[in-house]
């Protein structure tokens, strides 16, 4: 899956540091409670190559606060990114130009909002599900595929407790706003990327009727 990733998904940094990087990332999915995926593979072929696949989170925000506390998880993840990094030095430099200020920034938030005021209660928001990931090798799209990936991500995310589906996809030739609108997702916001594309926002209602 993390080839097929790689592939199907070059947009953005983490494919751009290789599948081996993108399989440690894949993993933090795969190994959590709120983790969700689905591969669909064609068993005739050689080593029965990934037809398509999607990956996401029932709980976004519970996700990445478990992984961000699971210091094994995020060491290995960093160091994985750290030798991708060695091996690509274009890509190293790209990564400093365009987000080391930007992370150091979001570090100093996080240690900031850390400490809550003694005596305050913490609200826990509406689960959101976030489809972080969703191909179909073009070989096999217009065959609902991608429909089906969709469908089973928003019910198991709807069963895990979710009450809000979201996905961003590029606005670009490599983007997918078309096949989003078409399922009847609504569009929301538009975003620069710190490599120069631009996404929107897709999101649905899980609550209630489909």
């Amino acid at each position: 899956m993390s080839r097929a990733h790689v592939e199907l998904l070059p947009m953005g940094l983490f494919p751009s540091l290789g599948a081996r990087f993108v399989c440690h990332w894949h993993r933090t999915y795969l190994n959590s409670r709120h983790g969700l995926g689905v591969v669909v593979v064609d068993t005739a072929a050689p080593e029965d190559q990934v037809v398509g696949f999607v990956l996401g989170t029932s709980d976004h925000c519970a996700h990445t606060t478990e992984l961000a506390e699971d210091r094994r998880a995020t060491a290995s993840l960093a160091l994985a990114g750290l030798v991708a990094l060695l091996a690509r030095p274009r890509v190293a430099v790209r990564v400093l130009r365009t987000r080391g200020r930007p992370w150091v920034r979001r570090m100093l938030r996080r240690r900031a909002r850390s400490v809550t005021p003694e005596g305050a209660e913490l609200v826990a928001a509406p689960a959101v599900a976030v489809m972080t990931a969703l191909a179909v090798r073009p070989e096999w799209r217009q065959s609902g595929i991608g429909v089906m990936l969709v469908a089973r991500f928003v019910e198991l995310a709807r069963s895990a407790g979710a009450m809000r589906a979201e996905a961003q996809t590029s606005t670009g030739p490599l983007g997918a706003t078309g096949f989003y609108e078409r399922l009847g997702w609504q569009a929301g916001t538009l975003r620069p990327t710190s490599d120069g594309d631009t996404v929107r926002t897709y999101h649905r209602h899980l609550g209630g009727s489909r």
